[in-house]
C-alpha cells in the first residue's frame, strides 16, 4: 500500500497514516512508529484514544487511507504534535467530518488551524465533496472558536448526541 502524497503548510506536514503505523501507534510502540514513517512521536504524548476503527475502515478498502488519519509533523523538529483526521470518504450528501487534537505543548501556536486548513483544502478538492462537518461538544470551547476560524457554523442538528457544525464548500 502507498502512502499518499503529504500535504505541506508554512510551519507543518500532514501525513497519512498506513495500517502498519496505526498499529505501532496503538502499541505504543514510538520506536516502530518513527522506523515506519521516519518521524518522532513524543514519547510522553497524551492517550490517542481509540484507533482501531481507522485501522478497520483502511482494511476493509485501503482507498479509505487518505480519508483517515494524518499526523501533524512540526518541520522544524521532524516530531508529530497532533492529527488532523477525517473521519472516512464523503458520505451520500457530499459530507467529510474532520477532527483533530494536539499535544499539549502544541497548543496555541495555531497549528491546528493551519493543519485543519490544509485539510480542508484537500477534501473540498476531492471529487463529491461539498461540505466538512465537525462534531464539537458544548464544553470544548477551544474546539469551537477553532471551528469558527476555519469558517463552520454550528447547526442545530446533533451527530453522535455531539452539537454538528458544518462548513458548506460550494
Amino acid at each position: 500500500m502507498q502512502r499518499p502524497p503529504n500535504l505541506k503548510t508554512e510551519r507543518l506536514l500532514l501525513v497519512a497514516l498506513l495500517p502498519e503505523d496505526i498499529e505501532a501507534l496503538i502499541a505504543r510502540d514510538s520506536g516502530r512508529f518513527a522506523a515506519l514513517t521516519g518521524f518522532r512521536f513524543p514519547p510522553d504524548h497524551p492517550d490517542i484514544g481509540d484507533l482501531t476503527w481507522h485501522l478497520r475502515a483502511i482494511r476493509a478498502d485501503d482507498r479509505n487511507v487518505p480519508w483517515r488519519m494524518r499526523v501533524v509533523i512540526e518541520r522544524l523538529s521532524n516530531t508529530v504534535v497532533g492529527s488532523i483526521n477525517l473521519k472516512g470518504p464523503p458520505d451520500g450528501a457530499g459530507d467529510v467530518e474532520i477532527g483533530w487534537g494536539l499535544i499539549v505543548d502544541a497548543r496555541g501556536k495555531g497549528y491546528a488551524t493551519e493543519a485543519s486548513m490544509a485539510v480542508i483544502r484537500w477534501a473540498l478538492q476531492q471529487p463529491g465533496v461539498s461540505s466538512v462537518s465537525a462534531t464539537i461538544p458544548d464544553d470544548n470551547y477551544p474546539s469551537q472558536r477553532l471551528a469558527k476560524r476555519l469558517g463552520l457554523t454550528r447547526t442545530n442538528e446533533t451527530r453522535r448526541d455531539l452539537p454538528l457544525w458544518i462548513l458548506d464548500g460550494k
